[in-house]
């Protein structure tokens, strides 16, 4: 099923469009719109934009599906109409109005093609609006494979952050550049992952071209990207390292566990006994009971286990 033509090559004033909110190329959609406008004013409009009639727009209003940055150009040249298609939404199909959208502006990008984050958003968007497996999201569209959509479903693990840093440089991210973030970023990565500070870091590196191997080849930028969490690991490795150095360390194990002794005894004494009306005769019984013992307990390691503890001997020298 498909959304259903009913005019092709109509010139439509902009007054009479209204935009969709399902804007598939939230990424790119203000990349170069003054070279886009200035191109449609001289060479004129090369592909048409679809709208959709469909009875929930208001009369004579048509909602554009496919067309987002020709649309935006055009209201800054200055332009007063596009041409468009217009489409409706076939009988009895009015619930998957989202879907039948989604597969027309899939099979209308492909001239230009959408980036892997932007394709990612569009499964996502369909697997949560419709309860979608991978599987059946691949089924709606010709060429896809549960595979591809997994694959591309892990762009979606770059960190927003990073994401807006890729929107806002657009010509400094290849397509090679954003899938070494997008794998480094995934959890099937495991101990190789990067935290979202990592991802941060390495972007804005990219963005401000910093080192021109990095800035013109994804590999070198992967072996960077593998130096930045080698470090990190390193980095914890001695810091755990010394954790557990301080842990084997029995007199030190020994005062810890006296300080645990003491932030508890301290916590009882804080309890505000008064802010208690009354309690069942059998608990205070046994929390008397347990607190005594507990007494008894440290008494006699600390009168009977504590003097056979063994003590260094100091030069008085």
């Amino acid at each position: 099923m498909a959304l259903e033509a009913i005019e092709t090559g109509r010139n439509v004033t902009l007054d009479e469009i209204t935009e969709s909110p399902q804007k598939v190329r939230r990424e790119t959609v203000e990349q170069r719109l003054d070279d886009l406008a200035k191109s449609i004013k001289e060479h004129g409009q090369i592909h048409a934009v679809s709208l959709l009639q469909d009875g929930s727009e208001p009369s004579g209003k048509y909602e554009l599906i496919n067309g987002h940055r020709r649309y935006q150009a055009a209201h800054r040249g200055g332009l007063k109409s596009l041409r468009a298609n217009i489409y409706r939404i076939p009988a009895g199909q009015e619930e998957n109005k989202d879907l039948l959208i989604q597969q027309h502006l899939y099979a209308a990008n492909m001239a230009e093609p959408l980036i892997p984050v932007e394709r990612a958003r569009m499964f996502e968007a369909l697997m949560q609006q419709y309860d979608m497996t991978v599987e059946q999201v691949a089924n709606c569209f010709e060429g896809e494979t549960a595979e591809s959509v997994a694959e591309a479903m892990k762009y979606l693990a770059i960190d927003q952050i990073v994401l807006d840093v890729i929107s806002a440089h657009p010509d400094k991210f290849s397509e090679g550049h954003i899938r070494v973030l997008a794998e480094f970023s995934s959890p099937d990565k495991r101990a190789w992952r990067m935290k979202p500070e990592e991802q941060l870091r390495v972007a804005r590196e990219v963005a401000e071209q910093k080192d021109k191997l990095i800035a013109a080849d994804p590999r070198k930028l992967e072996e960077h990207v593998k130096s930045v969490v080698k470090l990190r690991r390193d980095q914890e490795r001695v810091r755990n390292e010394k954790i557990k150095k301080a842990q084997a360390d029995p007199v030190k194990s020994l005062f810890r566990a006296v300080e645990v002794v003491e932030t508890a005894v301290r916590s009882l004494r804080d309890i505000d006994l008064g802010s208690i009306k009354e309690i069942d005769a059998g608990d205070k019984g046994d929390l008397m009971k347990r607190l005594y013992d507990s007494v008894q307990a440290l008494d006699d390691f600390a009168n009977e286990q504590l003097p056979k503890l063994p003590t260094s001997r100091k030069s008085t020298q």
